[in-house]
């Protein structure tokens, strides 16, 4: 069988459904992470955890490529290792310098917080790396973008040779499972247990808790909107992050307009039981996959105009578009898909828009390329 590795980090248990179908293929599959072992047990596919501080610290970077090195080494025969997240993708090349069974494959999957904002210390740290990602260009086989505003910076910038790159929408999503298994009993049960107005729109933002997803955009828009007598159930649902992180304090400010739940394990059944998902992120990132589950559900759709976002939302056929840092915007925005009564079309739109994305597509792509890199 083919052997193929998927390296992540905390999220890496997203790479379970993409390794499933691979396995059906024939493919000798296992994941890196830093997660815990459980949902990869619970799925029969092999697991090995790795430290990986995701802050800049030398010492710990060098170990976590040390570690890296031990583990790629431990292979015995030619190896697929495909990379995923800022810094698997940058380490993985240099962990895997003069190992000749090891081909290196990589996602793009965003540009991330330096190319949020044009700050000094955000410019001094994209000259660090496009010099890093020039360096470790040598070492990868091929490099897979999830959406066109990041391919060409690489190729503009002469990061990537365009014979060693290729877009793929998106890491995938499974359709079927976003379609399916979708109780409206337990939905009817979940509104009265939120304590929602049937008779009242619901709209929805799930994402971690930090700045650069906009989530105070998205709570000042609420407040600006039962300010003007659109009192829509506003939901809230993310993990509070340390990472330029949002207080509980901060959220509670807003406690009268919008219900903060958390995180949360049911999140197919709140999208559900939702009308309109927003995401005001400003975060340079592939393609939110939380926009796909969003879509995959016939919800109307709201997201900034950045790299990612507007290659799942087209402006007035699946959702609006709006400016980033801009509660203003967000809100004018909400109150116009609902006064138009566009919830239902762009809904529509967005189940039909999805499919481009749909996970057996990505893995047709990523198949072709792992054949290209050796005889698979």
């Amino acid at each position: 069988m083919n052997k193929l590795i998927f390296l992540g980090g905390e999220d890496v248990s997203a790479r379970i459904e993409i390794s499933k179908k691979f396995i059906s293929l024939g493919y000798n599959i296992e994941i890196i992470g830093t997660e815990k072992e459980d949902k990869f047990l619970e799925n029969s596919i092999p697991y090995r955890k790795y430290k990986l501080n995701r802050e800049l610290n030398l010492v710990s970077d060098i170990k976590t490529i040390l570690e890296l090195r031990k583990i790629l080494k431990e292979q015995k025969k030619e190896t697929i290792i495909h990379a995923f997240d800022t810094k698997p993708t940058m380490f993985l090349p240099i962990a895997a310098i003069g190992l000749k069974h090891i081909k290196v494959a990589r996602t793009i999957t965003g540009m991330g917080r330096i190319f949020t904002e044009n700050s000094l210390k955000n410019k001094t740290l994209r000259i660090v790396y496009n010099f890093i990602q020039k360096i470790i260009s040598k070492k990868v086989d091929f490099t897979i973008f999830q959406n066109s505003d990041d391919y060409d910076y690489f190729i503009e910038n002469f990061l990537v040779s365009p014979d060693k790159a290729e877009i793929v929408k998106s890491s995938g999503i499974d359709l079927d499972k976003y379609t399916k298994n979708i109780d409206s009993t337990q939905i009817e049960r979940l509104k009265d247990e939120l304590g929602l107005d049937k008779k009242q729109i619901t709209i929805i933002l799930v994402s971690r808790i930090v700045r650069q997803k906009g989530i105070l955009n998205y709570l000042e828009a609420t407040k600006y909107c039962f300010d003007n007598g659109y009192k829509f159930n506003f939901l809230l649902v993310g993990q509070l992050d340390s990472d330029n992180f949002i207080t509980k304090d901060e959220i509670n400010k807003y406690s009268e307009y919008v219900k903060y739940l958390g995180r949360r394990e049911d999140v197919k059944e709140l999208l559900a039981l939702s009308d309109i998902f927003v995401l005001p992120t400003y975060y340079r990132e592939g393609v939110p996959r939380v926009l796909l589950e969003a879509s995959a559900l016939g919800l109307a759709l709201i997201a900034t105009n950045m790299p990612g976002c507007k290659d799942v939302v087209e402006d007035e056929y699946n959702g609006k578009l709006i400016k980033i840092k801009n509660s203003q915007d967000l809100y004018e925005k909400m109150i116009y898909i609902v006064k138009n009564d566009l919830i239902e079309k762009f809904g529509k739109n967005a189940k039909e828009k999805v499919k481009m994305f749909d996970l057996n597509i990505v893995v047709k792509n990523y198949d072709k390329i792992y054949k290209k890199l050796g005889d698979y």
